[in-house]
Formats: structure tokens, C-alpha cells, sequence
């Protein structure tokens, strides 16, 4: 029996950097509380972005934000996992001589940018509509710091194994979406969160269903008796699922969801 369902958000339930979510969700959400079945809403995105998203559901939904370096319910932090902060400096100093235009820092209340990318910072605050803030420089922001991304034009793949070899063993680097480069912790990601959460609830692997499309999903679907990669899903996403359901433009997650209850 299925106790706990997480997905991934961008480009697995809803079009990455938009709220459009199809409205059924919050439907599907209360059934889901009503019959004992805790819903995780699960991405890179910051908490700010996601409660907001789910706003009409809010206490229904546990929020597993910036890939694991935030877990919340019900308006209570149940857990929090900083980038070392002399770490995320040489971290932020590599991204910025990679001159991709946008560095974000993650605060636990709000993300910042040093950014003068107009185009980018009205996508970030129109789009993902999270709480963004400017500063005069990001690598003078005082800690904790969750997490430090690079936004790249194009596939992020590349990007990232790069930052991986330069960084490897301190940190945990991952494509997140389509274009971005995030970066957290060594011990913070989608699966440690997840098993966080299994642990709190008293929750198994095998009463988990998972979702996910990008490489930050799969040590979630890991942690799934029940692993599922949307049909637009990078291969390596493919390959350590259970099963390749249709494509998120069709509300595939939904339809697997609804079949369950």
C-alpha cells in the first residue's frame, strides 16, 4: 500500500520555471490526506516558490525544497542541511569567472542575486515566482547558506560535470531542470531528504512512489518501492526507474495518482 507520494515539480508535474499546474492536483491532494497518503512536493526550487504554488493546500503538502537542503510541514522547518560556507565562497567565486550572467543564494526566508540580468530576474520572480532580493555582492551574504546556483544557457549537463570534477567529494552538484548548476551540501539531496521524511512519518520504502525527469531526482527514486520517470526524463532518470510513464505535458503523474485512488 502506497503511504507517501513525492514528485519532482519542473518538468515532470508542471512546465519548468511557470506555475502552471494543472488545478486537479489540489483535488487529487486533499483525497490524498483524507485517505492517509502524505503528498511531498519535491524540486530545487526554493520553499518560497513551492509554498506558494500549493498555497491552497499548504498544510496537506510536506515541502522538500533547493534539493534537499530544506524540509517543511505545516509552516515548521523539520530540516535543514547548510552549504559549508567557505565551500559555497569558492563555489560562488568559480561561477562566477564561468560569466553565465545569474548566480542565486539560497537564504532559508528568501534567494539573492547580485545579477543585472533583467531578462532573467523578472523570468526567477514572474515564473518561479519565488522571493528573490537583490545585494551589491553575493559572496558578502552572511550565512547559513542552503544552496548556490548558476543559471546556463542550454542543457546544464556539461556545466555540471565540470563543477562535479572540480568539487568532487565536497559537495553535492547537480542539473536541476534544464539550465541550471545547483550546488548544496555533500549530505543534502532529493534521496537524503526523502529518507528524512520516510523516517519522521514511520514510512517504508516500499509504501513510497516517486516521480522525477533530471539527475537531482534519481536518488529519490531510489528511495521508491516505486520509482517512475516521465517520458521526456533524461535517460540515466529512465534507466533507475521502475517504470517510463508518459510525458508531462500530459499529465502523466496525475493519471498514475488517480489510479491509486
Amino acid at each position: 500500500m502506497i503511504r507517501l507520494i513525492a514528485t519532482d515539480l519542473d518538468d515532470t508535474i508542471l512546465p519548468e520555471g511557470t506555475f502552471d499546474l494543472n488545478p486537479e492536483y489540489f483535488e487529487v491532494i486533499r483525497e490524498l490526506k483524507r485517505k492517509g497518503i502524505l503528498f511531498v512536493a519535491s524540486s530545487g526550487r526554493h520553499s518560497s516558490s513551492i509554498r506558494r504554488l500549493f498555497r491552497c493546500v499548504e498544510n496537506d503538502v510536506v515541502i522538500l525544497a533547493g534539493n534537499g537542503s530544506c524540509v517543511m510541514y505545516q509552516g515548521k522547518t523539520l530540516d535543514v542541511k547548510p552549504l559549508d560556507y567557505d565551500l559555497f565562497l569558492e563555489v560562488a567565486a568559480q561561477m562566477r569567472r564561468t560569466d553565465r550572467g545569474l548566480i542565486l543564494a539560497d537564504h532559508a526566508e528568501c534567494v539573492w542575486t547580485d545579477s543585472e540580468r533583467e531578462d532573467l530576474i523578472s523570468w526567477i520572480r514572474d515564473g518561479y515566482r519565488v522571493r528573490l532580493e537583490r545585494c551589491e555582492d553575493v559572496m558578502k551574504l552572511a550565512p547559513p547558506i542552503l544552496k548556490v546556483a548558476m543559471h546556463v544557457e542550454g542543457d546544464a549537463a556539461k556545466d555540471t560535470e565540470r563543477f562535479r570534477e572540480m568539487f568532487r567529494g565536497r559537495a553535492n552538484i547537480m542539473a536541476a531542470g534544464a539550465s541550471w548548476v545547483d550546488v548544496v551540501s555533500n549530505d543534502a539531496d532529493k534521496g537524503s531528504a526523502l529518507r528524512g521524511i520516510q523516517k519522521i512519518f514511520g514510512i517504508t520504502r516500499e509504501e513510497t512512489a516517486a516521480f522525477g525527469d533530471n539527475g537531482n531526482d534519481i536518488g529519490m527514486l531510489e528511495l521508491a518501492g516505486l520509482g517512475y520517470a516521465v517520458e521526456n526524463a533524461r535517460s540515466e532518470v529512465k534507466a533507475a526507474a521502475d517504470e517510463v510513464i508518459g510525458p508531462m505535458r500530459e499529465d502523466s503523474v496525475l493519471g498514475v495518482i488517480r489510479q491509486w485512488l
